[in-house]
């Protein structure tokens, strides 16, 4: 399984770099359409472009998404242009992966998420 406890591929989770997130085939899953597709008006749009900027946060948080395949990971951090806490899921167009990474989805950090962001991961 490529995402590891603490790695990705034997690269650590602090050390990805995300310096290009692709979201051209994120289709259904688009986050500036979370509300829609969740059908909640509670649920926070959240641009491409402030998820993009989340990953490449100085601060953020990375970490596995739990998913069954272990490709994808997760992102929590802060984006100026949407002046609140985003988290991100991605997953890398190379292996092992380099900076570049297709955009699966995001939303706004749930309270626990924004917790571990502040205090570091």
């Amino acid at each position: 399984m490529p995402a590891g406890e603490d790695d990705y591929e034997g690269v650590v989770y602090a050390d990805l770099v995300f310096g290009d997130v692709d979201w051209s085939q994120v289709g259904d899953h688009d986050p500036a359409r979370r509300s829609e597709r969740k059908d909640s008006a509670k649920e926070r749009n959240v641009h491409t472009e402030w998820a993009t900027e989340a990953c490449q946060d100085e601060r953020r948080w990375v970490r596995s998404a739990g998913s069954t395949s272990g490709l994808t990971v997760k992102v929590t951090g802060y984006s100026e242009m949407a002046g609140f806490v985003v988290t991100v899921v991605v997953a890398p167009k190379h292996h092992p992966p380099q900076v570049e990474w297709w955009g699966a989805t995001a939303w706004a950090a749930k309270a626990s998420e924004i917790r571990a962001y502040e205090e570091g991961g």
